[in-house]
Order: C-alpha cells, then structure tokens, then sequence
C-alpha cells in the first residue's frame, strides 16, 4: 500500500511540473478552413501556414469542408475547431491550443494575417 501511495505522489509532483508548453493558452494547431467549390486558397494563407509549421513549431493545416474519413466522419481533432469556422463562415482560420479555440480569422488572405493569428 505505502508503495502505491509513493507512486502516486511522483505521478503527482511529475504532472505538476510538466513544461508550460503543454497549457492549452499557447497554440499548438492552427487550420485554414475553406469550401473548395466557392475559393482558392490564397497564396499568403500558403505562405503563412509553411511559415508556421517550419518557425512556430505549429501544427498549420488546410482542411476542405467537405472532408471525411473513410467512414463519413470528420476526424475528432477538426470537430471542434471546423464548428468555430463554420460559425465564423468559411474561409476561416482556427487557432486552438489543444482542444480549446483560441482565435478565428474569417476569410485570411495575407502571410501577415496568418502570423499574427497565433500571437
């Protein structure tokens, strides 16, 4: 019993002292959402989502509105974030930090806009 109590406390003390990084107030994905029969993807959206991947460490994706996988659904990690664009209308850039949406962008078009999304 004293064994499973101390592993317990180190479990703990461990989690308490995770790095700030993992606090879903920093953002860890950010994903342009569009229609693919009502836009084009601008060139700066591009732009600035290569940029956020290779300088920001973050996850920077396009995601069709009318994507699914092989069974229908919309994959879990866009749930969340496709709601918020979809509320804003698309185009729209969804910031999350971790399942929590940080910031929208409704209808980004520059490099610019993208980097200071994620601020």
């Amino acid at each position: 019993m004293k064994r499973l109590l101390l592993v317990v406390a180190v479990l703990m003390m461990a989690i308490a002292f995770l790095p700030v990084s993992w606090s879903a107030t920093k953002p860890t994905a950010a994903t342009y959402f569009y229609e693919k029969d009502d836009t084009a993807v601008p060139l700066g959206v591009t732009t600035g989502l290569n940029r956020l991947n290779r300088e920001r460490g973050i996850v920077a994706t396009l995601f069709e509105d009318d994507t699914s996988d092989g069974d229908g659904d919309i994959p879990d990690q866009y749930k969340i974030p496709l709601e918020a664009a979809r509320k804003a209308g698309l185009p729209a850039l969804v910031v999350v930090g971790g399942v929590k949406v940080l910031n929208v962008v409704p209808a980004p078009t520059t490099e610019v806009q993208m980097m200071e999304a994620v601020k």
